[in-house]
């Protein structure tokens, strides 16, 4: 009984230490949010289901709770928020990189790359229907 309970309680400590982790990634550009956030709901749902429902339902989360279960597509708005955030965080990185004088080019290269790829899905994720039958005329 002692063992479940601290295993309950550990649960619900990993979880809201993701939710801070998630929250912090929301506001700051260069640390992730998405995974924090799903590993939060992970631990919440296993040691208390009260305790994610409230996490689902955040009005700080919420609004991207559509997106994410698939129910609704996202807007331009949000693809080119999501893009310039993530060239912003490209950008950061690779001047902290050459001005600390690690010049790793070969880093650079990855990170520019894994942009690339990430603005075409960012671009082609959830469409709308009007926006895919207006597209293909």
């Amino acid at each position: 009984m002692a063992n479940s309970k601290l295993k309950r309680y550990t649960h619900v400590m990993i979880g809201l230490l993701f939710v801070i982790v998630a929250a912090v990634g929301a506001v700051l550009p260069g640390i992730p949010t998405v995974g924090p956030l799903m590993l939060a709901s992970f631990f919440l749902l296993k040691s208390s289901p009260a305790l994610e429902k409230r996490l689902v339902r955040n009005r700080f989360f919420a609004k991207y709770l559509a997106y994410i279960d698939g129910t609704s597509p996202m807007t331009n708005r949000m693809r080119i928020s999501s893009i310039l955030m993530m060239w912003l965080s490209i950008s950061v990185s690779a001047v902290v990189s050459m001005t600390t004088g690690n010049i790793k080019y070969w880093l650079i290269g990855i990170l520019v790359t894994a942009g690339l790829i990430g603005t075409v899905f960012i671009w082609r994720y959830r469409r709308g229907a009007t926006e895919i039958q207006s597209n293909s005329d």
